[in-house]
């Protein structure tokens, strides 16, 4: 149970995908859903209903997709630099590094709430976008660090996978028996990383690149429905590979199912 998977890294990395996942996708069908289907920004400038949610929003994709990085960056040192992973990844260390990505994405969607930039959502074209009142053309704005950010990131995570992929296959040739074992074992964390990595950096790129497409009419529609069901395979992938790959949680996760309706039938029959 969680008693044995709260000290291994990877589990408290998406431990917190998931929390991030579920506060992502509440937050869209709260604010994309309704907007799409009435087609009226019936919200207003009300900071409570319309920006704050946006506001939160934002953290929970941007805390997504950098947990996701500092997952893939785990897996990498592991199997590159183990050492380094064994120091930096330790119990206290993997808390400390999600700490600071909570407060790194905090105090970063602060400021750029603060240097004139917000969150909107486009109920015409259908996508999120941050609304940059005070920018100047062909000047550098605070919110450029976003972009830069969105290009550089999902490129090393590419560039981690491709390296670990070539290790992995040199080094399942010379192991013997009890390391392929462990070996194997790692490997399947890995695919777990990318298999949740690969969907954050489609849509990382997707939410930086689709604003400059230019894209109108039957394209544009058939566009967002590919973005929307993006955003909704991403929200959910964390859970359900993690379920899928893990027979230890898989086992827990249906006991206490049995306990539920064990539970539920005897309330039932007492009422």
């Amino acid at each position: 149970g969680w008693k044995t998977f709260y000290k291994i890294g990877f589990y408290v990395i998406t431990v917190q995908l998931q929390w991030c996942d579920v506060c992502a996708l509440v937050l869209d069908l709260y604010i994309a859903f309704p907007l799409s289907l009435t087609g009226d920004q019936y919200m207003g400038d009300s900071i409570a209903l319309y920006y704050a949610p946006l506001f939160f929003e934002g953290i929970a994709f941007n805390c997504l997709f950098l947990l996701s990085f500092f997952l893939s960056v785990n897996r990498f040192l592991l199997f590159i630099f183990p050492r380094i992973h064994n120091k930096l990844f330790t119990y206290w260390g993997t808390r400390m590094i999600s700490l600071t990505v909570w407060i790194y994405v905090f105090v970063f969607i602060g400021l750029s709430n603060v240097f004139g930039c917000r969150k909107q959502f486009s109920k015409d074209e259908f996508y999120f976008w941050y609304n940059c009142s005070n920018r100047v053309p062909e000047e550098f704005h605070y919110n450029d660090f976003m972009n830069i950010q969105a290009y550089f990131i999902p490129a090393a995570m590419i560039v981690m996978y491709a390296v670990v992929f070539v290790n992995v296959k040199t080094s399942l040739r010379g192991a013997v028996k009890n390391e392929a074992t462990l070996f194997k074992q790692e490997v399947r964390y890995l695919m777990q990383t990318v298999l949740i990595g690969i969907l954050i950096i489609v849509e990382v790129v997707a939410f930086v690149m689709v604003p400059f497409l230019n894209v109108s009419g039957y394209g544009q529609f058939y566009l967002n429905i590919l973005l929307n069901l993006i955003v909704i395979a991403n929200n959910l992938i964390t859970p359900i590979v993690v379920l899928s790959f893990n027979s230890d949680i898989r086992y827990h996760v249906f006991s206490t199912t049995d306990r539920l309706q064990k539970i539920t039938r005897i309330v039932t029959s007492v009422t």
